[in-house]
């Protein structure tokens, strides 16, 4: 059954909305040159670098270290040129370092196991003979 007349496209709402089609143009605006910065830096680098702000003839990259940003300035002006090239022009381009939240960085920490059954250290300490590493496998079962 075809959809009824009454509902739009998503798309179509995004490009007819004035709040939202400006910011579906940025939005593609920002696509377009992350993609020609990122053709032009080693992929190491490319695949952490975004976008993030257009402004009196600036362009701002991001990202998240100061190690990848000096590599990034480096290459500033051949992604001058490589920009210019696409018919979009700029003054300079501005890199700033944002690290990544904690969340979203850090491994999730690991998690509790439950405590190990004595039963196998019961059996070993049985069958050892007398000596120092019976005592410690008795000791070890003592804190368990």
């Amino acid at each position: 059954m075809p959809p009824a007349k009454s509902f739009n496209l998503l798309t179509r709402v995004l490009e007819t909305e004035p709040h939202l089609a400006a910011w579906l143009r940025r939005h593609r605006m920002e696509a377009a040159l992350a993609r020609i910065v990122r053709a032009h830096l080693p992929r190491l680098v490319a695949g952490q670098v975004r976008v993030t702000d257009l402004r009196n003839g600036q362009l701002e990259l991001t990202v998240p270290s100061g190690a990848l940003a000096t590599a990034v300035r480096q290459r500033i002006p051949e992604l001058l040129t490589a920009l210019a090239s696409h018919s979009h022009e700029f003054n300079g381009i501005r890199v700033r370092v944002q690290p990544l939240s904690a969340s979203m960085s850090a491994p999730p920490p690991p998690s509790r196991r439950p405590p190990p059954s004595s039963t196998p250290l019961q059996a070993l300490a049985k069958s050892l003979p007398d000596g120092p590493l019976k005592n410690a496998v008795s000791r070890l079962m003592k804190r368990h």
